[in-house]
């Protein structure tokens, strides 16, 4: 990534407290900020620690950073740098990615699963089995 085009910045250890407006402000001694982004947590509505700061150009946020890196801000040492572009072509962690057809073949013939327990050993286990009309697939006991 070239770093000399890129106009957004990450601010880490923000305060939990801080406003947007309060962030502008901050950043806006060095140029005109264009956004401000505090990353809030989704399920309890309160801020991350984080925000993300779009500068009008490229310079301007090359000189917030340079200035404002480990500079206190409401009580916390800010962590600048420049923001890293979004990578799409990668999964998310936790499963996702691509859906793999199923390999061809079989037809779509109706192939009911092994029963276990194999042997008609007796007991109740051994009743006479139907298979489910409602879901396509498995046994019920009748």
């Amino acid at each position: 990534m070239n770093q000399q085009q890129n106009q957004k910045l990450y601010v880490g250890n923000l305060n939990f407290d801080a406003s947007e407006d309060q962030v502008r402000e901050l950043f806006g001694t060095y140029g005109e900020v264009q956004e401000v982004k505090i990353v809030m947590d989704r399920f309890s509505g309160r801020s991350r620690g984080f925000a993300f700061v779009r500068m009008e150009s490229a310079d301007s946020a090359g000189k917030a950073k340079d200035a404002l890196n480990g500079q206190p801000f409401q009580g916390k040492a800010l962590v600048i740098d420049w923001a890293r572009t979004e990578q799409r072509d990668r999964p998310a962690m936790g499963g996702g990615g691509e859906r793999r057809e199923r390999p061809a073949g079989g037809g779509g013939e109706f192939r009911p699963r092994r029963e276990w327990g194999g042997g008609g050993g007796g007991g109740e286990r051994s009743e006479r089995r139907e298979p489910r009309g409602d879901r396509g697939g498995g046994y019920y006991n009748r």
